[in-house]
């Protein structure tokens, strides 16, 4: 910093394609820091430091964070507030143009510098290596729709010469490919840039691809080419281009100067709705799914849980029942698998330090999922090993109302996430509780498990819900120093005939839930029958 003569240095949990997942070898942040979360955001000037996360994290960053860094919730303080407030008008703060997106920089009053070389990369002695594993087709008796059909949809939409596309999931979706460039997450490291007459440019590591995916692109009026000419490339472009703000590395955008239009990622809406294929494969892999939690389910109440069973070892119990699973490929993201106290961390992952026995003093709180062929999956169940408290009954079955409230739900075309948030979050309200999280994110097929442009949150998601998205439905409540509850399954929107104009969800998710935590005195007849119905389904479906 005083070589380039900076006041300061943002440093996000960031790559440069600008996905939620990053691989090991960009973690700069848990390099920086030591924290694990996948949401973070630090600002070191020359006598202060600051880290700032979201309400998923604030407790996990306290434990993971050293004292020298001030720590803040997003939702109270942001970064630019921080920066304004902390530093003078003229102090120069250098970034990473690969980093940050145009919107992302826009707050910023203070002067801002772009660096030629990150500067973690130079402190960053044993940096891993990118990642080398070999790209996947994605079969059309998964896809359920070919790629140059995709191509043509998306072509439709443009108004300009060409459309740059840097989200990999987008990328992956549109040219039906998948790889394993970050854990979890079925994703390959590349930018696509489609032009007009329904050719394309895909830059990506050459080593990654085989013969096949070579034909594959080839016969798809495309042409690989190595991902190190990418910005060479980018400086010659002739023409329009369309980029979106807010998922493109300001460097590009810096590079197009006039040429840029901005404008929305045209793959976001169209990936999100699932095609018929897709959605019939979401119903299997739940299926499929909730089998693997079952057994796991079975299991755990036969172990005597008298040390034996751990955190850790319990995640990797329910890996090996889903590695049985018809098309199962890998976790979705990994395992939470929190006792007690852990419990109140929305976000927690065991490791070998923190890792402790289950018992039956408290409750269990286990958030998995799996990345199928056929789709994916994100469930949490909230289990009680022992006998409960009447607070914990309480507490459990007002976040289950909530759930409830928003499952059976009817709503008109034209309703966004953030008109039925409060629906999940009224029984807790009620007794002056709250949860400092959305109460549902979009999910891919076979991709991210966290997908926009939807989602069910008090945040502006004004995104229409429309029919064949996927969202989760995850209301909870955490005692902090204690245990915490969530009850997620994932829905279907769906349209519905009666009232004709209407939508509603179908849950997917098949997982039985926690009887001995659910207060029947505080249900009406209407929750008991969905809950009666929901179990009979599980019973039927996932255990005949």
């Amino acid at each position: 910093m005083k070589e380039a003569d900076l006041s300061a240095l943002l440093i996000p949990q960031a790559d440069e394609f600008q996905g939620e997942y990053i691989a090991p070898y960009s973690e700069r942040l848990k390099w920086l820091t030591g924290f694990t979360g996948s949401a973070g955001f630090v600002v070191v000037a020359s006598k202060k430091a600051a880290f700032f996360t979201d309400g998923r994290y604030t407790l996990q960053a306290k434990n993971e964070i050293p004292e020298v860094y001030e720590i803040y919730n997003v939702a109270q303080k942001t970064i630019s507030q921080w920066v304004s407030e902390t530093l003078p008008n003229e102090a120069k703060i250098g970034y990473d143009p690969c980093l940050f997106t145009e919107d992302q920089l826009k707050p910023f009053q203070n002067p801002l510098f772009p660096l030629k070389e990150n500067a973690i990369d130079i402190l960053w002695t044993d940096r891993p290596s990118p990642p080398q594993d070999f790209i996947r087709l994605h079969p059309l008796k998964f896809a359920g729709e070919s790629d140059e059909n995709k191509r043509k949809r998306i072509i439709e939409t443009l108004t300009s010469d060409h459309l740059l596309i840097t989200s990999c999931d987008s990328i992956a979706w549109l040219l039906n490919i998948r790889g394993n460039d970050v854990p979890h997450t079925p994703i390959v490291h590349s930018i696509c840039l489609l032009h007009k007459d329904g050719s394309y440019d895909f830059f990506v590591d050459l080593n990654k691809i085989t013969g096949k995916v070579f034909n594959h692109i080839r016969q798809g009026m495309g042409q690989a080419i190595d991902i190190k000419y990418f910005l060479d490339h980018l400086k010659k472009i002739e023409g329009t281009c369309q980029v979106d703000p807010n998922s493109t590395p300001i460097l590009f955008l810096q590079i197009l100067k006039e040429k840029a239009v901005r404008g929305k990622d045209p793959c976001v809406l169209p990936k999100a709705i699932k095609n018929p294929v897709e959605i019939q494969g979401a119903i299997e892999t739940h299926i499929e799914d909730g089998r693997a939690l079952y057994q796991f389910l079975v299991w755990l109440k036969t172990q005597p849980l008298q040390g034996e069973t751990t955190e850790f070892t319990a995640a990797q119990k329910l890996l090996e029942f889903r590695k049985k699973g018809k098309y199962f490929e890998d976790l979705s993201f990994r395992t939470i698998s929190s006792f007690g106290p852990h419990g109140a961390l929305a976000h927690y992952h065991v490791t070998p330090e923190s890792d402790i026995p289950l018992n039956r003093s408290n409750l269990y709180l286990l958030d998995s999922g799996g990345q199928y062929l056929t789709g994916t999956t994100d469930v949490t169940r909230t289990l009680c090993l022992g006998t409960p408290s009447p607070e914990q009954k309480d507490m459990y079955t007002r976040v289950l109302k909530g759930h409830i409230a928003l499952a059976a739900t009817v709503f008109p075309k034209g309703t966004t996430g953030a008109q039925l948030d409060a629906l999940a979050r009224q029984y807790l309200w009620e007794v002056g509780q709250d949860y400092d999280h959305g109460t549902g994110h979009g999910v891919g097929s076979y991709l991210n498990v966290h997908e926009g442009p939807q989602g069910i949150s008090r945040r502006g998601m004004n995104v229409p819900l429309e029919p064949g998205m996927i969202l989760s439905n995850e209301p909870g409540y955490y005692k902090e120093g204690s245990y915490g509850i969530r009850i997620e399954n994932l829905v279907l929107v769906m349209e519905l005939f009666n009232p004709k104009g209407f939508l509603g969800f179908k849950t997917l998710t098949l997982v039985p839930l926690e009887k001995k935590l659910i207060d029947e005195g505080a249900l009406t007849e209407k929750e008991k029958n969905w809950i009666a119905d929901y179990q009979k389904r599980c019973e039927s479906l996932i255990h005949p």
